[in-house]
C-alpha cells in the first residue's frame, strides 16, 4: 500500500473566498475539511466544519455567554448570515503539517499522532495541494498493520 491509495482529492477554497462560499465547497465535494491556498495556489491553511462554527461566534463572546447570545434558532440565523461573506484568512486554521505522496505510512501515522490530527493535507513538491489523508485513511494505515482485510475481503497489506 501506498500513500497514494488513501488519499481522498483535495477540495480547496482561496484565501479570499468568503464564509457561504467555503460552506458550499464542502457542501459540494463532501468534505468536512477544506484546504485553504493563496493567490500563488500554495497551501497556506485548512477550514474544517468547527472553523465554521467558530467564525459564526462574535469574537466578544465565550462560554456560557454563546448559548445566551446564540441560544435561538433567530439569533443563531442572524450570526450565520453576519458571518456569510467573512474571508476564508480570517478564521482558517494555518497550524497544519502536510505530508507529501513519496513520505512513507509510517511518517504519516507518526504525524498524526505527533500533531494530533486526524486529517493531513497532501501536497506536491511546489506545496500546491491535491489531496488530504481522512480519519478513513488513518484508520486504514492502522489496520494494515494489524494485517485487517477490506470489507470486501483483500488484506489491506496487499493494497
Amino acid at each position: 500500500m501506498e500513500v497514494k491509495d488513501i488519499v481522498k482529492p483535495a477540495v480547496t477554497v482561496s484565501e479570499d473566498a468568503t464564509f457561504e462560499e467555503a460552506l458550499r465547497a464542502m457542501l459540494n465535494g463532501q468534505t468536512n475539511t477544506l484546504l485553504v491556498t493563496d493567490e500563488d495556489g500554495v497551501l497556506s491553511g485548512e477550514v474544517s466544519v468547527v472553523d465554521l462554527l467558530d467564525a459564526i461566534v462574535p469574537g466578544y463572546l465565550d462560554g456560557d455567554s454563546i448559548m445566551s447570545q446564540l441560544g435561538t434558532e433567530k439569533l443563531f440565523q442572524a450570526a450565520v448570515k453576519e458571518a456569510k461573506d467573512r474571508p476564508v484568512i480570517d478564521f482558517m486554521s494555518a497550524d497544519f503539517t502536510s505530508v507529501s505522496l513519496d513520505d512513507s505510512l509510517i511518517t504519516i501515522a507518526a504525524t498524526a499522532i505527533a500533531h494530533r490530527r486526524a486529517r493531513i493535507p497532501v501536497v506536491d513538491r511546489e506545496n500546491h495541494p491535491i489531496g488530504i489523508i481522512s480519519r478513513q485513511g488513518l484508520k486504514i494505515i492502522i489496520a494494515r498493520f494489524l494485517g485487517l482485510k477490506t470489507p470486501s475481503g483483500a488484506v489491506l497489506e496487499d493494497l
